[in-house]
């Protein structure tokens, strides 16, 4: 117990303060243990928690702010102050098993008739977490990082900072933070009207997709750089295997008045038709979930079932004809069915979709994590790069077959530019292909998966790689710092703010570069 402060069942303490967090903060110093936030728990484990089984260190204070969660709404200015613990939305897997539709941040918002202008794919994340890792929607024309008006933090030495553009570089190297210079406790930002938004999504093969995915734009087909800098919303999850070839394209806009019919209803007696990212069976997405997680458990595993001694010298001559079938002929029958041309779907045709603005920017947010955990490393490009990364992307593929495709798909979105130093779009608007890696597939994905694609990119003296913070990236600090012209202006004032290092674990050392 610390000042009167326990730990849960989940090994988490609960300030419900400042002076509780300074506490902590300051007990951290004196008996030299590492202090860190967990938010929604969306980023790797090593990049939030004290040590990687946080429950049994003896050296780590991990922390969750759920009892910090106030939402001050100022109608007349269109802002909102909130507390570093609140959720953006609901979060099914919070441990502290308190976080709710009613007590999440856009929620409030909208019931205020306001907003914020874009989001991420998912809204389960904390503020305090979303913006500590520079998390961004899929939109060059709106940001969530642009919202922010005011940080506060307390710092290692126990300080409290209340950061706004004026306080200059401190804000900028505090709007992206990574925890590593104090613990941010509330935030201010700025706010939009409600709106509602409308789009659709189109599966074809690659060949037929509406853009010129590898082009400068041939025709009536835009190229991917013009597609992404001029839709107001869009993503794009592309399904590379040998015999599948498949682009899904989700796009969408904020609703004006010409967009309200029959079907949606007026502005002011809206009709939501939410996204399906699987498609029903008995009324619910659930059973397609579910197939989906089981496949790629066996398929992930493949080498675990060919092994096990229990299986039959027959069986396991049979296994190996399967597997050699697999990458050919086995995968892109079965994902045709998990993936149908909209020639093939019933009813036919690209589906249509319109939402409020928080149930439809996070098109994920429905997807069951515990069905079908996903895993990411995500690369942020400069955009005016995009056609020679999807080239670079296409060739390996083709050239590299099964190594390199997967099982899975890859996704590819964009984000506008930001001020925030350690925004992985700092300074310019980016393209972001985002690789999936299945959860419970064998292996370690940064060491038997991840590296030829971070190699393939980095390795082009043509393409800058930045590197989503809270996925999976590589240990390479000497190339980080000439991608980010900020990182030694952070370093430095991390320094300055956290003298002991009581924030800074062994893997953000590795990552950064840290003495």
């Amino acid at each position: 117990m610390i000042n009167n402060l326990s730990t849960d069942s989940h090994g988490f303490y609960h300030p419900s303060s400042e002076d509780e967090i300074r506490n902590l903060i300051f007990y951290a110093k004196e008996t030299g243990k590492k202090i860190r936030v967990r938010g929604s728990a969306h980023s790797v484990k090593e990049a939030i928690y004290t040590s990687r089984d946080w429950q049994k260190s003896e050296n780590g204070i991990d922390i969750m702010l759920d009892k910090m969660r106030e939402v001050k709404i100022d109608k007349a200015k269109r802002r909102v102050t909130v507390q570093a613990g609140c959720h953006l939305g609901r979060d099914p897997y919070d441990p502290s098993g308190t976080s709710n539709l009613i007590n999440s941040l856009f929620y409030q918002l909208d019931a205020e008739g306001l907003a914020v202008p874009d989001m991420g794919g998912i809204i389960h994340q904390t503020v305090g977490g979303f913006i500590s890792t520079g998390s961004a929607g899929g939109s060059v024309v709106h940001a969530f990082s642009d919202q922010i008006a005011e940080i506060k933090l307390i710092d290692g030495n126990g300080n409290t900072y209340t950061l706004t553009k004026e306080s200059g570089d401190l804000f900028y190297a505090a709007g992206v933070s990574l925890g590593l210079l104090g613990i941010i406790i509330e935030v201010t930002f700025n706010l939009v009207d409600k709106f509602n938004i409308k789009g659709e999504e189109t599966t074809t093969t690659v060949t037929d997709c509406k853009i010129d995915l590898f082009g400068n734009g041939t025709g009536s087909k835009k190229s991917l750089r013009d597609f992404l800098v001029e839709t107001e919303y869009t993503r794009l999850m592309w399904w590379p295997q040998n015999g599948l070839e498949r682009m899904v394209v989700w796009e969408a806009h904020q609703m004006k008045y010409g967009d309200y019919d029959k079907q949606t209803g007026t502005k002011e007696d809206f009709h939501p038709k939410p996204y399906l990212e699987f498609q029903k069976m008995w009324g619910t997405e659930y059973p397609q979930e579910a197939a989906g997680g089981l496949f790629y458990s066996v398929v992930g595993n493949w080498n675990k079932i060919e092994n096990l001694k229990a299986v039959p010298f027959i069986a396991k001559i049979f296994l190996k004809i399967v597997g050699w079938l697999y990458p050919k002929h086995i995968l892109p029958f079965i994902l045709k069915q998990f993936v149908p041309l909209d020639a093939e779907k019933d009813p036919k045709g690209a589906q249509k979709f319109w939402d409020i603005w928080y149930g439809g920017l996070p098109m994920d947010n429905r997807v069951n994590d515990r069905l079908v955990p996903v895993e990411f490393t995500e690369i942020w490009m400069p955009i005016e790069k995009a056609q020679l990364v999807m080239q670079k992307m296409r060739d390996f593929y083709n050239t590299t077959g099964y190594p390199a495709t997967g099982s899975f798909s890859c996704e590819i979105y964009a984000a506008k530019k930001s001020n925030f130093w350690l925004s992985p779009s700092y300074n310019r608007d980016v393209i972001r292909v985002d690789i999936f890696w299945f959860k419970y597939n064998e292996g370690d994905p940064a060491k038997v998966y991840y590296p030829q694609f971070w190699n393939l990119l980095m390795n082009d003296k043509d393409i800058s790689c930045r590197f989503h913070w809270g996925k999976y990236m590589p240990v390479n600090p000497d190339y980080l710092k000439q991608q980010y012209p900020k990182l030694n202006e952070f370093l430095s004032i991390r320094e300055k703010l956290d003298p002991d290092k009581i924030f800074v674990t062994k893997y953000w050392e590795e990552r950064l570069g840290i003495r």
